[in-house]
């Protein structure tokens, strides 16, 4: 196949990806084009094999190839010139089909997680769901740490063992252990305040996660203390509820586009 052939090949999935508000207007179009190009490599395939057949005319087929390879750059610049005037450039096409790619591969760790999870989600250890855009898995502090404390139990360890198991699963991903807490206010020879018992349950966490074979340079602590609740803390069950233990599965954000020419000054 030819470079040509590739490149408007290769033009036609690209702009297969474009908005649904412009793929209507582009359909039309780009059926016509696709049409066109099928005719052309199938006069390129029957010239490729008379010229091997009939070695006597070779120079004939010979021009008649190159001329057939240069309507396939010219149904590529069609393909260029119709994304123009839908006011959608090859770029901006291009730049759709890597977030397309990544948002799939988003897609296959969320369904590697849960399928891990499921046997810990069924009994009611843990939950799993999306908070501001990212998958959580939700700890209760019920199953992890006494009052006032950030030795994990036995139940919690146990619980964070299998859950090492399903994290490693989903491959290099990066995960942020993060520390929740109601909003009764706790002040201790060692805890000043919930921000500390916080931030020390999630360090709890993390070390265990590496002891049961998390990598380290995968996975990070933070503390929230009592100012990122899922519930009112108006009442028992609220505050229990707010008292949790959060694995967040970081995004991958990658290269923004336009972000180095900004801070560049350009």
């Amino acid at each position: 196949m030819s470079a040509a052939m590739r490149r408007a090949i290769l033009a036609l999935t690209v702009l297969s990806l474009a908005p649904a508000c412009k793929a209507k207007k582009l359909e039309a179009d780009l059926k016509l084009v696709q049409s066109e190009l099928q005719d052309t490599e199938r006069q390129l395939a029957e010239a490729k094999r008379a010229n091997t057949e009939l070695t006597s005319s070779n120079q004939t087929y010979s021009e008649r190839i190159t001329q057939l390879e240069a309507e396939l750059a010219g149904v590529n610049q069609q393909l260029e010139t119709l994304a123009e005037k839908q006011g959608v450039t090859m770029k901006e096409l291009s730049e759709l089909r890597a977030d397309k790619a990544k948002r799939e591969a988003e897609l296959a760790d969320f369904r590697k997680v849960f399928d891990g999870l499921k046997k810990l989600t069924a009994a009611g250890k843990i939950e799993v769901g999306f908070r501001k855009g990212r998958l959580v898995v939700k700890l209760p502090n019920a199953i992890l740490f006494d009052s006032g404390k950030s030795k994990l139990r036995p139940e919690g360890v146990n619980v964070v063992g299998q859950l090492v198991t399903a994290l490693l699963s989903v491959g290099k991903r990066d995960f942020l252990v993060a520390g929740h807490t109601d909003n009764v206010p706790i002040k201790t020879a060692r805890y000043k305040s919930n921000w500390e018992l916080s931030t020390a349950r999630a360090i709890e966490m993390v070390k265990t996660m590496i002891e049961a074979g998390y990598p380290p340079a995968q996975i990070g602590a933070a503390g929230y203390a009592e100012f990122d609740p899922v519930a009112n803390n108006d009442d028992d069950n609220g505050k229990e509820t707010n008292r949790r233990i959060e694995i967040i599965l970081m995004p991958r954000l990658g290269a923004i586009p336009g972000m180095q020419e900004m801070l560049q000054g350009k």
